[in-house]
């Protein structure tokens, strides 16, 4: 077109762009209004339940103004936008873009102006978002019940329950005011909301409150004078006892005294050599009690120095000695460093019979004499934490063997004791251990068991030896029940006579009388435990290698007496 300056084809796809960019914010921005005027309408609705139809009536009518604008303005803006493109391929871009400039100057002019044209659609959405946001903060906000008492506020409570049983509290403790009566306290409420610095108090911070009030009121009261004037009372008199701090041992009550300064600093004296940081715990045997104060009879109290005495002093404490072999009342006397004369004196018992007079008769074993004997009244207890241990024995396992002679004993594996080892707590007297108490035990070596086999077989036994039986004269008997000849005499070895093989611990009887000659043990000559019989017949019978012998040297033994 002639007079018409071409434009470039980027700035006529910017247009159409923009137009479809205008289209899809205008229908987003629909959306999300109705979408906030939905949420709106249900808070609100929840909230005011009596006048909801209304309200909802009114939000509809609000909310629907801008979306019918926000659709016209969008529809307004496609139409252009498609009426541009139109005109555009018809008169050329140029032309398009004058018509369109047109086409807005015209609509705005038709509506009042621009300024006319934005408050139009402006206003209804102003509204709407001011609203929701006064419906969301009336939402969120607490309220409480601020109570006034006398003309002035004393706090704010979360419900009118709460001044209900403070009312209560208060009644029952301002009776002793003059209140002519129960004093039921009233006040004014008032619904207030909470901020960020303000605190709820409870029914016993409002009753505190109440009560200050209460009381600020009726000091100055000046009570009425009585007819007779009641004379003040000795707080540390009551009835006809007196204030003083008993003291007790072990529970039992000794006297009462007017201060306990000096008797703790007797006892810690006491226990002062013992703090040397070894210990963990340092006391006494006994249970002192000293510092607390109660009502004694007057005639209870008595000297601080006496109490002292009582608890830094010895008591008699008897011993009672059994009279052993090699006693006699000068060595007695010397060991327990007491005089003899006083030890003649002591009081004795036999078999449960007094004895008189200890040094004129004689001091039989087993004697017992009471020894009278002092010892300090107050035993200072240490007491510390120690690690102990502890052997655990190991067990025996024994397992039979039959593939061993009956009575055989072979020892596998040696056992091996194991170890505990406990943390206990541990109380000395004088660096003597008196007890302990275990606080917890754990195994540190484990016992190894002792495995040992035991035989089991039974002795094969050769029936062509002659049986035992009484022996006749010139005879020679078997010397034990059972058995066989493991070795006979001359078998290459020099071996002058037999081997009988029998189960550990068979007798062994003598062949034939006579006199016990030789009883040797141990080696012997390798014979080990041995037995040597002068036969009456002139031979020497010999038993070696017994297990034990039952026979002693020079006894005369008839045949068949067991001599091992």
């Amino acid at each position: 077109m002639a007079g018409h300056k071409s434009i470039p084809a980027c700035f006529v796809c910017s247009i159409e762009s923009v137009g479809r960019l205008v289209c899809e914010s205008a229908r987003l921005t629909v959306k999300s209004v109705f979408m906030a005027a939905c949420r709106a309408y249900g808070r609100v609705k929840k909230s005011v339940a009596p006048a909801a139809k209304d309200i909802s009536l009114f939000l509809c009518r609000t909310a629907l103004t801008p979306v019918r604008l926000v659709v016209t303005a969008g529809r307004t803006v496609c139409g252009a936008a498609d009426r541009f493109g139109k005109r555009r391929a018809a008169s050329g871009t140029g032309r398009a873009v004058t018509l369109g400039l047109q086409d807005i100057m015209l609509w705005f002019k038709k509506r009042g102006g621009l300024l006319n044209a934005v408050v139009n659609v402006l206003f209804p959405a102003v509204s709407i978002a001011a609203l929701v946001v006064i419906v969301n903060n009336t939402l969120a906000t607490d309220y409480g019940v601020e109570v006034e008492y006398d003309g002035e506020k004393i706090g704010v409570v979360s419900g009118e329950e709460v001044l209900g049983e403070a009312q209560l509290v208060v009644a029952d403790r301002v009776r002793y005011y003059d209140t002519h009566g129960d004093c039921y306290v009233t006040a004014a409420l008032a619904i207030t909301p909470l901020t960020s610095d303000a605190s709820v108090i409870d029914e016993a911070a409002l009753a505190k409150e109440m009560e200050n009030r209460i009381s600020q009121k009726y000091d100055e009261i000046v009570p009425e004078e009585t007819a007779e004037a009641v004379p003040e009372e000795d707080p540390n008199v009551y009835g006809d006892k007196v204030k003083a701090f008993a003291v007790r041992v072990d529970g039992e009550f000794v006297g009462a005294v007017e201060s306990f300064d000096k008797i703790d600093s007797a006892l810690q004296d006491i226990i002062e050599p013992y703090d040397t940081g070894e210990y963990t715990e340092i006391g006494f045997d006994k249970d002192i009690e000293y510092d607390l104060e109660e009502y004694v009879d007057p005639g209870d109290i008595v000297p601080v120095e006496k109490i002292i005495g009582m608890l830094t002093g010895y008591e008699s404490a008897p011993e009672y000695y059994e009279v052993q072999p090699g006693d006699n009342l000068w060595k007695i006397a010397e060991n327990k460093g007491i005089e003899f004369s006083e030890l003649s004196k002591a009081y004795a018992t036999y078999n449960g019979q007094v004895v008189d007079n200890l040094d004129s008769g004689i001091l039989r074993v087993g004697t017992l004499i009471k020894i009278d004997s002092e010892e300090p009244f107050l035993e200072v207890e240490c007491k510390k934490e120690q690690t102990l241990r502890s052997s655990v024995p190991f067990e025996t396992i024994t397992i039979e063997d039959a593939t061993l002679p009956e009575g055989q004993v072979v020892i596998d594996k040696e056992g091996e004791d194991g170890e505990n080892r406990s943390r206990a707590i541990v109380t000395y007297r004088e660096g003597v251990a008196v007890r302990k108490r275990t606080l917890e035990t754990v195994t540190y070596k484990e016992p190894v068991a002792k495995i040992v086999r035991v035989g089991t077989m039974k002795p094969q036994i050769n029936y062509n030896v002659p049986e035992f039986i009484e022996g006749a004269e010139g005879e020679y008997i078997w010397p034990v029940d059972g058995g066989y000849i493991s070795s006979h005499q001359g078998d290459g070895r020099g071996h002058k006579g037999i081997d009988i093989a029998a189960p550990f611990g068979t007798p062994i009887y003598a062949a034939a009388a006579g006199t016990v000659i030789d009883a040797g043990t141990g080696y012997n000559g390798g014979y080990g435990n041995c037995i040597m019989i002068q036969n009456d017949d002139g031979n020497v019978t010999v038993y070696a290698h017994q297990s034990e012998l039952a026979a002693e040297n020079g006894p005369y033994v008839e045949a068949g007496q067991r001599i091992g």
